[in-house]
């Protein structure tokens, strides 16, 4: 998809969309949409439908962290990481495996980044995905040139899709760190189908307990591990301090229907799967 085509594709995608303000449709507007309730205007950049509102919080620290040079560095010690588990495609494999029937579906990633789990989802499946960095955007395009993705700068907590939209929906790598996880989770269950999986997954948010620091009595060595030698930097490595107690059950439990929570990569990182609670 090439920005030369990206706006009569949105132009044609509005019956799916809404106003992630006050949630009335879209319509075309010269290269860009409109809402038709509160006449705010959503230009296409680069390709990508833009409905972001001016960042705060931790989104804002998050995506000035992906559209930096320390997310390429921390990359390695992911990459790493997915080594131990036997490479990223097999540690990754036991996330999608919870979504084995994506043939002919149509599937939200929420945080799609650049889309590193792209490999792992059949081509037929109509893949949406929304991210607040545009420079993984960029690099999700680049990862699969050909393949027809439609892909939205905005944010998990406030998504413009329509209720009950799609079959499926997707989150790796992002749902500790949203400025409300819980909001966002309820957003996922409004857009998927009745019947419809939702899958996500991440770090267990206490993984910074288990560094040696936190043992000793050292947090600082644990801050300094986390901003310089991972890369994260010093912001980014607050808002791990801040969420190193968040409790997943609740969360889950406030939102979701037959839900489950795995434990993956020996015991690092976590999958919840369940059902929208609908009514």
């Amino acid at each position: 998809m090439t920005p030369a085509t990206a706006p009569s594709l949105w132009a044609d995608s509005c019956h799916w969309l809404q106003c992630p303000d006050c949630a009335q449709g879209l319509a075309p507007a010269d290269a860009a949409l409109a809402c038709t309730g509160c006449h705010r205007t959503f230009r296409v950049r680069d390709g990508f439908l833009d409905v972001m509102p001016p960042l705060t919080g931790n989104n804002k620290v998050v995506a000035e962290f992906y559209d930096s040079p320390n997310w390429p560095k921390f990359r390695f010690w992911e990459w790493f990481t997915f080594l131990l588990n036997g490479g990223e495609r097999r540690a990754r494999s036991h996330i999608m495996k919870h979504l084995p029937h994506l043939a002919e579906c149509r599937l939200l990633e929420v945080a799609i980044g650049d889309g590193a789990n792209l490999p792992l989802i059949p081509p037929s499946c109509e893949v949406w995905g929304i991210d607040i960095s545009i420079i993984q955007l960029r690099g999700c395009r680049q990862r699969c040139p050909d393949r027809p993705l439609r892909l939205l700068l905005g944010e998990a907590e406030k998504l413009p899709f329509r209720d009950s939209m799609f079959d499926h929906v997707l989150s790796v790598g992002a749902f500790n760190y949203f400025n409300d996880p819980v909001q966002s989770l309820r957003e996922m269950a409004r857009v998927v189908k009745p019947g419809g999986r939702i899958v996500v997954a991440d770090e267990y948010p206490d993984l910074p307990n288990r560094l040696i620091g936190h043992r000793i009595g050292l947090p600082q060595l644990d801050r300094w591990v986390m901003s310089r030698f991972l890369h994260l930097g010093p912001e980014f490595t607050d808002i791990i301090d801040r969420h190193r107690d968040m409790k997943l059950e609740p969360i889950v439990r406030a939102v979701l229907d037959d839900w489950q929570i795995y434990s993956l990569w020996h015991n690092v990182g976590y999958c919840i799967v369940g059902q929208a609670r609908k009514g």
